[in-house]
């Protein structure tokens, strides 16, 4: 029986692991591992863990040989158990070594808010879950949690997503919400409340535009605008566009917040508390 699983695409073979990996069977499993090497030379390796329930010294060290032999070695979807084991061997200081994420369901689960990059649901009581339209949407959760930090510390009031969760084929950022109600919800169901709602809006959208940003913590809004300007070079009469460039290219350059994608879905009053979501589209400008 074999004691590895093997996949090839793109030039990267992915060795899965399967049960355990321990001196009783890692001499077989590293045959199996140069076999399956051999078979495509030249390519890079990622062993994904998500069968793996335990790993001995004599399977680290099986691990170990194949960092020696491909620098750029990726360990994945690795479970807590077995990741402890790593991060105690000083494993995850020498590649790259990433957890399995807790997988979710989002069927039948109430749209709370949405945004140009994501639907938001809440999942419980307590929690939402914002879905990522882009499966491969890890790099933007890690930008949005630290432009979401960089906003908190300003003193602007959000929710920090504190779980990564697989949802389907995509991904998803768990944030704890308590009782939260979108301000477009609010009005929905009581339109006598429009009032109040707007000025909180409009009080929360001065506060974000009178932040100012440490150079280079967030983009800079302009340089989007220019490009989305030179997008239309060949769907306008020349002298329209360069005059849309010059315009575009004169807007003074300030360090002050934008959210980016304001809108009602988007902010959320949790106990009488307004708190800003979606927070990947901020920049400054």
């Amino acid at each position: 029986m074999e004691l590895i699983n093997t996949k090839y695409e793109d030039g990267i073979l992915t060795i899965g692991l399967k049960g355990h990996v321990d001196s009783a069977n890692a001499a077989q499993v590293e045959k199996e591992i140069t076999e399956a090497w051999g078979q495509y030379p030249g390519s890079s390796i990622i062993v994904d863990c998500s069968d793996l329930e335990y790993i001995s010294s004599a399977g680290l060290r099986v691990i170990l040989r194949l960092r020696k032999q491909d620098s750029e070695l990726k360990v994945t979807n690795v479970s807590s158990e077995v990741y402890e084991i790593f991060d105690m061997t000083g494993f995850t200081e020498m590649m790259e070594i990433t957890k399995a994420y807790r997988k979710i369901s989002v069927e039948g689960c109430e749209v709370v808010g949405e945004g140009a990059n994501g639907k938001v649901y809440r999942i419980d009581p307590d929690t939402i879950v914002k879905v990522y339209r882009n499966p491969d949407s890890l790099p933007d959760i890690k930008r949005e949690r630290e432009l979401a930090r960089t906003a908190l510390i300003l003193g602007i009031p959000t929710a920090i997503p504190y779980d990564v969760v697989k949802v389907g084929e995509g991904y998803g950022s768990v944030f704890e919400l308590l009782n939260a109600t979108s301000f477009a919800k609010i009005i929905a169901q009581d339109n006598s409340r429009i009032d109040e709602i707007v000025e909180l809006a409009v009080d929360l959208l001065k506060k974000i535009h009178g932040t100012v940003v440490k150079e280079g913590a967030m983009p800079q809004m302009k340089s989007v605008a220019v490009k989305w300007v030179t997008f239309l070079k060949d769907y306008l009469p020349q002298a329209e566009y360069e005059k849309f460039l010059r315009m575009t290219e004169e807007v003074p350059e300030v360090p002050n917040m934008l959210h980016g994608d304001y809108h009602l879905k988007n902010v959320m009053l949790q106990n009488g508390e307004v708190l800003l979501i979606d927070m990947d589209t901020l920049c400054t400008g």
